[in-house]
């Protein structure tokens, strides 16, 4: 069954899409300047604020899959993982062969690069590690989607404040920490998964300031522990609670202001259109294009003026790339396996 096209998903995709040039720019950013300067701060605050990106790509994929009612499994699979796994697999052919050399596409070099796509993401675009988080709640979304769709959704409330609560738990109360029974449950992602799917629901005002609050405290807590000099590598990491709050109180507070929108400017069309495009060539165009042939550096101005100028070519070069391989590579081989 056709679904209503939610135009807030749109904007949502564009932001993430942005978010995540921001915080490989401000990493870098960080990476290049004195430990606890202020150009430090200003980057490490910047880092935290882009890094619900992840998040939020992966709270869409729940938003987007878990509702739909009355598709076939197979027909599921097909569509989702063709339709993610061409594109990453020629991306990541892409940069292998940028780093390594072209002989990597010729069939002697097949099942050293089938071994290395099957162990992980490369470490020319460590960022595919991504991909492969929201490939494998590909393969659980059947199994979700029945789930969800036979509970109620007073169920599902209550479900989602325990996923947070024991999240929140299993991080930050110590004889918690490390249990490999929670975080099982917590740390892979399915979670996430099912807040995203829970935030296209409508709520009322308590759950909804609620999210508003924890996104608040997040953002706070965040900022302290930033400041405060103690490593705090514990607190801010992809889906630690405070991130998994701020990027609930992101998602939701996008869609209380566009749920009503039915139509979208061009930008946030074409971004949300090949958001995926620019996810996978963004770090090389931002790591071999924009910093090493443009010589553009994240530090200048603060790195205020840098990280502005950094974002910007990155953007407009991966959207660039990304239209140019949709068209040229992805779209041929795509009509080609839908041929069998």
């Amino acid at each position: 069954m056709k679904r209503e096209r939610l135009v807030y998903l749109d904007y949502l995709r564009a932001i993430a899409t942005f978010f995540v040039i921001g915080v490989h720019t401000v990493s870098l950013g960080a990476s290049l300047v004195p430990e606890r300067s202020a150009e430090w701060y200003g980057f490490e605050v910047a880092d935290y604020l882009f890094l619900c990106c992840n998040l939020l790509f992966i709270m869409i994929s729940g938003a987007l899959l878990l509702p739909v009612e009355g598709e076939r499994t197979g027909t599921f699979y097909k569509k989702r993982f063709t339709k993610v796994l061409v594109p990453m697999v020629l991306y990541y052919i892409l940069y292998v062969c940028a780093k390594e050399g072209i002989e990597w596409i010729f069939p002697d070099h097949w099942l050293k690069l089938l071994r290395r796509i099957l162990t992980g993401a490369p470490e020319e675009a460590p960022h595919f590690w991504l991909i492969y988080v929201i490939l494998w709640l590909y393969v659980l979304t059947p199994v979700i989607r029945y789930l969800l769709q036979h509970i109620s959704d007073g169920v599902l409330d209550v479900f989602v404040i325990v996923i947070v609560v024991v999240h929140t738990l299993y991080t930050y109360v110590e004889p918690l920490y490390g249990s490999r029974i929670l975080g099982g449950i917590v740390d892979s992602f399915v979670g996430v998964f099912i807040i995203g799917y829970f935030l296209t629901k409508e709520h009322g005002k308590g759950i909804r300031y609620g999210i508003y609050i924890l996104g608040a405290v997040s953002v706070v807590a965040a900022v302290r522990h930033i400041f405060s000099g103690a490593a705090y590598e514990r607190y801010i990491f992809n889906n630690a609670p405070l991130m998994v709050w701020y990027a609930m109180a992101v998602f939701l507070l996008v869609k209380e202001f566009l749920k009503k929108k039915t139509d979208e400017p061009v930008f946030v069309k074409v971004l949300s259109r090949y958001s995926f495009g620019i996810l996978l060539i963004h770090w090389g165009v931002l790591h071999y294009v924009v910093k090493q042939l443009l010589h553009v550096n994240v530090t200048v101005g603060y790195g205020i003026v840098g990280s502005v100028c950094m974002i910007v070519l990155t953007m407009a070069i991966s959207l660039a790339g990304a239209v140019l391989l949709d068209h040229v590579l992805i779209a041929p081989v795509l009509k080609l396996l839908n041929r069998f």
